[in-house]
């Protein structure tokens, strides 16, 4: 106790400049719930679940009920959150043309729950021979991935959005505190812990050589009926021959091939040009080629002009032959319209 007449150090604010909560002693709390309505929309909508033939994708929340909060006392972080999740998704399964609509529950996300105790309840709604396999890959394949990706949403919440709760201070450490257990963290690292997708794409930690690669055909279809084949997510499926993800807008991103090739829509000019930022997942981390598949009006054809540079000089023949084996001669073979098929 302080002697009187001293007061006690931590409720003294005439000398500091932001003059409130000295120490942390005081509660205060941060509302973590609009952010945490956005994240978790964004982490979970469009999640692609996929083993061999069979593949699932996750669509639009309906429903996403809770609040989270995020509290500091004493320089203690206490985070509280409860959640009840619903979200629709169509799976697919190779060869087949049915489409296995349903939905999935996420009941017991909450500071109470690891993200390994999370559940999930499946609900089926379209009937058909590979019903099994769908829920076998939700069950199980899937579980795990909604698991990891609710343990994003639970780290960014804990290390990131809380930035800020705890004031500068030589007296107290800041600490995490979690289900009743305090740790201890160093606080330069606490707040640097985080880096965004916008950091990451820009690292590499190689050094290596670029070059330009480039691959071309000539399609017996109109400029415009070529541009749907390379945009409209349903037609991109049969030539990817399989799940994709697919934001077909500037800033959108994509991935093909079960995630071996990802990267983001750059520039689009309808019946024209695709610009793209791209990657197969084997090139140095961080490292994107940019990629720009050109569509020329021949008149009775379309032209389609595929040209990548910035490509890694140890993987240029590698990715030339891929554009042409998994892009252009695809694109051929599904739709069959390929001047050189005629």
């Amino acid at each position: 106790m302080a002697k009187w007449g001293e007061g006690d150090p931590r409720w003294i604010v005439e000398e500091r400049a932001d003059a409130t909560n000295v120490n942390n002693w005081h509660w205060s709390e941060k509302n973590a719930t609009p952010w945490s309505k956005t994240r978790l929309t964004a982490l979970l909508e469009g999640l692609t679940i996929e083993d061999g033939p069979v593949c699932v994708t996750l669509g639009s929340v309906k429903k996403l009920d809770g609040e989270a909060t995020a509290n500091n006392r004493k320089a203690k972080l206490i985070f509280l959150y409860e959640w009840e999740i619903k979200i629709d998704f169509i799976g697919r399964v190779s060869g087949s043309d049915i489409e296995y609509k349903g939905s999935i529950e996420i009941p017991n996300l909450s500071d109470e729950n690891d993200a390994s105790e999370i559940d999930i309840n499946t609900s089926l709604d379209t009937k058909g021979p590979h019903e099994p396999n769908i829920r076998q890959l939700l069950n199980q394949i899937g579980l795990r991935k909604i698991q990891d990706v609710l343990a994003t949403y639970i780290r960014e919440l804990k290390e990131e959005f809380s930035k800020g709760l705890i004031l500068p201070t030589d007296k107290v450490k800041p600490q995490v505190v979690s289900k009743g257990k305090t740790t201890l963290v160093d606080k330069k690292s606490f707040q640097n812990m985080v880096i965004t997708d916008h950091k990451i794409a820009g690292l590499s930690k190689e050094n290596f050589d670029v070059k330009t690669v480039s691959v071309s055909d000539t399609f017996k279809v109109t400029p415009d009926r070529l541009f749907e084949v390379l945009s409209e997510i349903k037609l991109v499926q049969a030539w990817a021959n399989g799940c994709v993800e697919w934001d077909f807008r500037e800033g959108g991103k994509f991935a093909l091939f079960g995630g071996s090739v990802s990267g983001m829509f750059i520039r689009i000019d309808v019946n024209s040009e695709i610009e793209v930022s791209w990657r197969l997942k084997s090139y140095p981390e961080g490292h994107y080629a940019n990629i720009i598949f050109r569509l020329n009006d021949e008149g009775d054809s379309t032209s389609l002009v595929v040209t990548a540079s910035e490509v890694p000089s140890h993987k240029a023949e590698e990715t030339q032959n891929g554009l042409m084996r998994y892009y252009v001669a695809s694109i051929a073979r599904t739709f069959g319209f390929s001047s050189r098929m005629s």
